[in-house]
């Protein structure tokens, strides 16, 4: 349960309000151009003040693992739905449902998350822990009221400890205390309740994703292949797979067998071992290498980030979760300049996507086979390499190949050597 994954700090001060989308695409953007940290950016920017980091940092070097993460609880004891919720895993209706569903079988709430597929078992361990952490007076949490109102500078550490004392003589809520004796008003009390509500909050998402890492990393089937193995979502996805190869699932045809019909250029593809066919031809492309960053971009592996214009849309669901705390990190190389030596792939790092297959082809025939050759298996978007041009979430085997690799034999389906 104690993987270490980053836990990027553009996303910790998205969550606790300090920052919106715009206020963080502008200085990520910037700090491409400056190389200074990104709170440096921020803070030179005038978007933040020092001290508005001090949490987001002291959160940011405790969601590495499960275990640094649950040291973080704090806050009344919340039931194990509340803490669901307001991690953003669930929805209120998804836990309306979890609890009918507990009503009629008599098995424990945790139970049923698992049966439904909301929780796996670490993720399941884990919130647990958090919600006994919570309960626990004795625990000495950097997010417990008192300590967030020293680190925010609203109190001093002196009238924290007088307030202290005072609490275990009349067992008084701290905040009630701190306004008795003036050290701090009702708005800053309240104002910092929902601070650490936000702050918990980012916690208990880390925790979750935390353990879905724990789980994929342990050799295990990982939860969206897991989800996948449920008919409806199988059909969810599939149909969406056609949808961006521009095809129509064909009529008469369900369940297992999937088998679709192109639209664009009447090819057939079967999708019962996730086949498909390029729906696209052209043997030329412009280049996207000098176009600007115009979408919001990703964070990447180590806290980079890349450009998502030109990326597929399956791709940008795979990427959603590889981020190195949902799922195993991915530096992302994203290409399409056909016919430039300097871009070809070295087969050391992971495989570039986002190249025009046929652009390619064209302007390189030696070294890529042709289009009318490469694996039926292998989906390509608008005919770009993407995620699943070489892996099918279908396959619940390690890596999740569209095929097997032996004698190099995936590689081969593209390139000549």
């Amino acid at each position: 349960m104690g993987q270490s994954a980053p836990y990027f700090i553009g996303k910790i001060l998205l969550d606790t309000g300090f920052l919106n989308q715009h206020h963080l695409d502008t200085a990520l953007a910037e700090q491409k151009q400056s190389e200074e940290l990104l709170c440096q950016v921020l803070i030179r920017k005038g978007v933040l003040k020092d001290i508005d980091i001090k949490v987001p940092l002291m959160l940011q070097q405790h969601l590495g693992s499960i275990e640094s993460a649950l040291q973080l609880a704090a806050g009344e004891r919340q039931t194990l739905g509340d803490l669901l919720v307001q991690s953003g895993h669930i929805s209120g209706a998804q836990l309306d449902q979890a609890l009918s569903e507990q009503r009629q079988s008599g098995e424990l709430l945790g139970e049923v998350f698992r049966r439904l597929g909301m929780l796996n078992e670490q993720q399941l361990n884990a919130i647990l822990t958090f919600q006994r952490n919570q309960g626990d007076a004795g625990r000495n949490s950097p997010l417990r009221l008192g300590e967030l109102l020293v680190t925010t500078g609203k109190i001093s550490r002196d009238h924290l400890k007088d307030a202290l004392r005072k609490q275990k003589i009349s067992a008084r809520n701290i905040g009630e205390i701190l306004i008795e004796e003036g050290y701090a008003r009702p708005g800053c009390i309240a104002h910092c309740a929902r601070y650490q509500k936000a702050l918990l909050g980012t916690v208990l998402s880390a925790v979750i994703s935390l353990g879905m890492a724990a789980e994929s990393y342990a050799g295990e089937m990982c939860t969206f292949s897991q989800q996948l193995q449920s008919p409806p979502m199988k059909a969810q996805f599939i149909a969406k797979i056609a949808s961006a190869v521009g095809t129509m699932m064909s009529s008469g045809v369900s369940g297992v067998s999937d088998q679709l019909v192109a639209t664009g250029v009447g090819v057939a593809l079967t999708i019962g071992s996730l086949v498909a066919y390029n729906s696209q031809t052209e043997d030329t492309v412009l280049s996207d290498a000098a176009v600007g960053i115009t979408a919001p971009a990703y964070s990447a592996k180590g806290g980079g980030t890349f450009k998502t214009q030109g990326i597929d849309s399956l791709s940008k669901d795979c990427l959603a979760c590889h981020d190195g705390v949902a799922a195993s990190g991915i530096d992302v190389d994203y290409k399409n300049t056909p016919g430039q030596p300097a871009n070809h792939y070295d087969g050391k790092k992971q495989h570039p996507i986002g190249m025009n297959y046929a652009a390619y082809v064209a302007m390189g025939s030696r070294n890529y086979k042709p289009v009318s050759e490469y694996s039926s298996k292998m989906v390509f978007v608008d005919g770009k390499v993407g995620c699943l041009t070489c892996h099918n979430p279908l396959n619940p085997e390690e890596k999740h190949l569209v095929m097997s690799d032996q004698g190099s034999a995936l590689c081969l389906s593209c390139h000549n050597k």
